[in-house]
């Protein structure tokens, strides 16, 4: 983990880094929302009307990306996660929680660590989905070293690119770079040292997921001195396209429920 700049970002940084769709100020809790490789902040926009009033969601809008498309994309965790602490910090208020799948779980975790080494303010939790812990944060292999054809194979039989983008080249020309740029981030993200979060760890497996297993994600357990619990639910790597994660049961911090799959313990 780097240590965060000195000096503050500009006004027009954090509020590029950070977006509300529908703010809520009476809410009782703010989720931050971290997107998974090549994502925009819209995946997770449909989230405010599943999760009601009680829940603000802010969703992170990285470079490369939907309104941030002439923002080159970064390659590198110490590039990606300064800024969105920043904009956390001047923008979000508590109590608040992180969720991020995949490369966003990642992301979360590094965020997350920043936030307490300088001081707070700290989630109220860290969901993670469909992610590695970070000590073995790799699970994409050499992908963001694949020529454009086969990535475009590869993210195809992950589900991961629609037939119409598929058919558009001038629309692959633009996703592409931003893609590979975020495997690239997973790829080569090693932290130093991971220093186990004080506030619970929450991580959501899926079950038929061909890059990471729920035993996989299982190791999520060694990132917090607090509470950690493991939800499965069915489907592969992206299952999120077609049933959230059960937020408001992980959100609430609550027992195992028949929203969840299958549960591992909570110690």
């Amino acid at each position: 983990m780097a240590t965060p700049p000195a000096s503050p970002p500009t006004t027009t940084d954090v509020t590029s880094w950070l977006s509300c769709a529908a703010p809520r100020p009476a809410a009782r809790l703010r989720l931050v929302c971290l997107p998974y490789a090549g994502a925009g902040g819209s995946a997770y926009r449909p989230w405010a009307a599943l999760l009601g009033d009680d829940v603000e969601v802010w969703t992170a809008q990285l470079p490369g990306r939907e309104r941030r498309l002439s923002d080159p994309p970064l390659s590198t965790m110490d590039e990606l996660a300064p800024p969105l602490v920043d904009a956390i910090v001047a923008r979000v208020r508590k109590p608040f929680a992180i969720f991020g799948h995949s490369m966003g779980g990642l992301i979360g975790y590094e965020v997350t660590a920043r936030l307490v080494a300088r001081g707070g303010p700290l989630p109220q939790r860290l969901v993670v989905s469909a992610a590695r812990p970070p000590r073995d944060a790799a699970p994409l292999g050499s992908a963001h070293r694949l020529d454009d054809a086969a990535l475009t194979r590869w993210l195809h039989d992950l589900g991961g690119i629609p037939d119409e983008v598929l058919a558009d080249p001038g629309l692959l020309a633009l996703i592409l770079p931003t893609v590979r740029a975020d495997l690239t981030v997973v790829a080569s993200y090693r932290p130093a040292t991971v220093t186990p979060l004080p506030l619970p760890v929450d991580a959501v497996a899926a079950a038929d997921d061909p890059l990471v297993s729920p035993d996989e994600v299982a190791g999520w357990a060694a990132c917090t001195t607090a509470a950690f619990s493991l939800t499965v639910v069915p489907g592969g790597h992206l299952y999120l396209h077609d049933t959230p994660p059960p937020l408001s049961r992980l959100l609430d911090g609550g027992p195992a429920t028949d929203r969840a799959y299958v549960e591992g313990a909570t110690r």
